[in-house]
């Protein structure tokens, strides 16, 4: 009883604090339709740019969206902060979920709450949320079976798919369908071995001391295969750290500073990424939707693009006139 009136406590709070930081110069008080609340890890480069686009989205219907748990000094587990939207009485959440009893769970209660939830990034199977907003696991599987294929050479080659903790076996079973379906359909599946390793416990330090002690390893696998943001940039780092650029083909997940980086100086000859900003304004306009309606689509898919040497400059290109054109409509 003590823990949940005290996570109420400081969901309110929070909400408070975060909405006043947005208050206009001159006094006036900001009026919102409906507060929604964005639960992730705030370290990540990827749902930093799904919050903001997110953001966006709801000053344009009159919504606030906020990042729960960016101005905490504490660590919150992502379960945790959830139950501090759910306790704040949000109007809606947009989660990176996974596909965890645990996460379930916590979707029941916002459901029993009233409180509609959006997930983003990975999908919770069997949960009561109204929508999920994100990529097909098995479209997925199929670009990385369409990179993995054109690196077939006469000998056989083991790939290593490091997946993530968080995840249960649904989704990244999917992955592994479309990998394998790709490969055979390309008449190559006589050219590689495939093995998984789940690696750290979902937070980077773990995850870079894991990657660091497979790249120590007496055995390396010819091709990487990692399903997400941090398994990439721990892969990234570690490749350089340990000497064994050109040693290893890594494939990645997202992009960020140190994967572009890597990229660009041919460390790793690509990564799969999505639109984050579409994945931002689609999770407020699903909330905005079901709030209205009381009906919501259950799937929005969003594209996936690959991102290699070839294409990684024209990417930073449109990257940096976004960030100006936004900073300038900031300033005006």
């Amino acid at each position: 009883m003590g823990g949940l009136l005290l996570l109420t406590v400081v969901g309110l709070v929070l909400f408070e604090l975060q909405l006043q930081r947005l208050a206009a110069p001159a006094g006036d008080r900001f009026d919102y339709a409906r507060r929604y609340a964005f639960v992730g890890d705030k370290s990540s480069a990827f749902l930093q740019e799904v919050c903001s686009a997110a953001a966006e989205e709801g000053r344009l219907s009159g919504d606030y969206v906020g990042f729960i748990g960016e101005d905490l000094d504490m660590n919150y587990t992502e379960l945790q902060l959830f139950d501090i939207a759910v306790a704040a009485k949000a109007d809606g959440i947009i989660v990176n979920a996974d596909d965890s009893d645990a996460m379930r769970e916590a979707i029941g209660r916002a459901e029993k709450a009233g409180i509609p939830v959006v997930c983003i990034g990975t999908d919770s199977y069997g949960s009561l949320r109204q929508s999920y907003v994100g990529i097909s696991y098995y479209t997925l599987g199929q670009e990385y079976g369409k990179a993995i294929a054109a690196l077939a050479s006469d000998e056989v080659q083991n790939v290593l798919i490091l997946t993530s903790p968080n995840e249960k076996s649904r989704g990244q079973n999917l992955v592994f369908s479309g990998i394998r379906d790709y490969i055979a359909k390309a008449g190559r599946a006589g050219r590689f071995t495939f093995e998984t390793l789940s690696v750290g416990n979902g937070a980077m330090f773990s995850a870079a001391e894991s990657i660091t002690d497979l790249f120590g390893g007496s055995s390396l696998p010819e091709i990487i295969v990692c399903l997400d943001e941090t398994n990439t940039t721990c892969a990234c780092q570690a490749i350089v750290d340990t000497n064994h650029v050109g040693d290893v083909t890594i494939l990645g997940y997202y992009v960020n500073d140190t994967i572009c980086n890597a990229i660009e100086k041919q460390i790793i000859p690509a990564t799969l990424t999505v639109n984050a900003e579409e994945i931002g304004r689609s999770a407020v306009r699903c909330l905005d939707e079901y709030l209205s309606t009381g009906f919501v689509t259950e799937y929005v898919s969003i594209d996936i693009r690959t991102l290699g040497a070839d294409s990684i400059g024209d990417y930073l290109s449109q990257r940096a006139a976004a960030e100006e054109s936004a900073g300038k409509e900031v300033s005006e």
